[in-house]
């Protein structure tokens, strides 16, 4: 199977004649692609499962990197060229990388790390330039070789690296095509930061249909990507909710014009009120909620939405994550955790850490994905993160729960809670964003409304309003940066 994946793949890079690559009037097809990719094959002769970090963003040069270092049995190892030196550094000293590929130029911390521990570092455009054509006689892949290394948010600070197998992620790939009406000549969006796993969905189904891959290349363009959506012709987009709720946010109610055939959402919590957007507004025929994790592989859970389902969950507030994928298998701890088996689970950590998070029951190697779940008429629906439940006078208080209810009042666009724990006292603070033409809000109306539907003990004693709620670089919103933001102001 694992065979047979890499060799359709890079017969479509090698053999399509459609476009690979398009931004408004730039385009490049397979063919650029695959010159670009014979050159770094030329290049990467000799290497085989290195780890070979590429820096930089969304050129082309970029994703003919990707594809060679996969198709020559190496691990690509994604880092954006935005992060601080001093998260590159501490990713670097944890993955110990063999090359460096790098869009425009390292810092000076960079190369310095590279000098000292004699690390190969190159600008991809000078291997374009100089090397020669190499086409590809792909190798024996195993099915747990290493493909790719991602890295994630240690409660440390410390980030950690995420191995993944070409058996972990490909399991996905294939449940995607076999799920989505995805049919050849798509124009799939690429908003995400390469190192978020989203990437894998359109960096492999792209090719796989003979698909475009239109990725944005401005920061204005991610903060509100309606004209990008629209003047690339995308028709499978794919994206956290927070980017579909910028679109919301701009225009809540005009109906855009558009080539949208299906939205693959993931990452976050998926609000109804962006569902019915998505069907309302944008009229997008199929909409798919995703559930997964990075030691996941990608997505392991899926719901195909319907119109009927804004009425029909609403007293949940969000859309299920639904059931699980092929080759995934889960079950429920007895404090709601949600424990995932199968294919697609991660070796372990880079540097052999977390093993409190891997169990062994009855010979099946299970998770622990640290969120909390309940079932409900036979679907699956997350209910936020395990470490995200907060005592309150001896309770156990789910904050989503809170922010589900705070967000069905009419004048509320979304809603983030927290504990502020400073002084004797723990405090539930809740962070609003009101929908556009509203300016304020009764929070004692808002209070009393609150106390009809929830405990007394789990109302926030404060509200704290934000025009806009901050994101991460992958999108979503910020959850620290509004405790930040609160704190900071106090």
């Amino acid at each position: 199977m694992i065979q047979e994946f890499y060799q359709d793949l890079l017969n479509n890079c090698s053999q399509s004649k459609n476009v690979f690559y398009t931004y408004y009037d730039q385009k490049h097809t397979y063919q650029d692609l695959y010159q670009g990719m014979c050159r770094i094959n030329s290049y990467l002769t000799g290497l085989n499962q290195k780890k070979i970090v590429v820096i930089g963003e969304k050129s082309l040069g970029s994703y003919s990197a990707i594809y060679s270092i996969l198709f020559t049995n190496n691990i690509w190892v994604p880092i954006s060229s935005g992060l601080p030196d001093e998260r590159v550094a501490s990713i670097l000293e944890l993955l110990m990388p063999d090359v460096i590929l790098y869009e425009d130029q390292l810092s000076k911390e960079v190369q310095s790390y590279a000098d000292r521990n004699k690390i190969k570092t190159n600008k991809i455009d000078d291997i374009l330039c100089q090397n020669e054509v190499k086409d590809f006689s792909l190798p024996t892949f195993s099915s747990d070789d290493w493909a790719y290394i991602m890295f994630t948010s240690g409660s440390t600070g410390v980030p950690k690296g995420v191995p993944m197998t070409h058996k972990n992620y490909i399991n996905f790939i294939h449940n995607a095509l076999e799920i989505l009406p995805i049919e050849k000549g798509e124009v799939f969006s690429d908003y995400h930061d390469f190192g978020f796993d989203i990437s894998i969905f359109y960096l492999f189904c792209a090719p796989l249909t003979e698909s475009s891959i239109a990725p944005i290349l401005k920061k204005a363009e991610r903060m509100l990507p309606l004209n990008h959506m629209q003047k690339n012709n995308i028709s499978i987009w794919s994206s956290v909710p927070s980017m579909v709720s910028s679109m919301q946010r701009y225009r809540p109610d005009e109906k855009q014009n558009n080539n949208l055939k299906v939205m693959f959402i993931c990452g976050e919590p998926f609000s109804l009120d962006i569902l019915k957007y998505c069907y309302d507004c944008l009229g997008v025929k199929h909409v798919y909620n995703f559930y997964g994790l990075t030691e996941t592989g990608v997505e392991n859970f899926y719901h195909p939405c319907t119109e009927g389902d804004v009425e029909r969950f609403n007293k949940h507030g969000f859309v299920p994550i639904g059931k699980t994928l092929p080759g995934n298998e889960a079950k429920i701890a007895s404090d709601k955790e949600l424990l995932l088996s199968g294919c697609q689970i991660t070796p372990g950590y880079l540097d052999g850490s977390g093993q409190e998070r891997f169990e062994e029951y009855d010979g099946v190697r299970w998770y622990h994905t640290g969120d909390i779940v309940e079932i409900h008429d036979d679907y699956y629906f997350c209910k936020g993160r395990k470490d995200a439940q907060v005592k309150i006078g001896g309770y156990r208080v789910e904050l989503m729960d809170i922010e589900v209810n705070v967000r069905q009042h009419e004048a509320v666009k979304e809603a983030i809670c927290f504990l502020d724990e400073e002084g004797q006292n723990k405090k539930i603070i809740c962070a609003v964003e009101f929908i556009k033409g509203v300016d304020s809000l009764n929070f004692k109306e808002l209070k009393v409304l609150l106390k009809s539907k929830i405990p007394e003990y789990m109302v926030p004693k404060n509200f704290i309003v934000l025009d806009q709620f901050p994101v991460n670089n992958n999108g979503k919103i910020d959850r620290k940066a509004v405790k930040s933001n609160y704190q900071n102001k106090k």
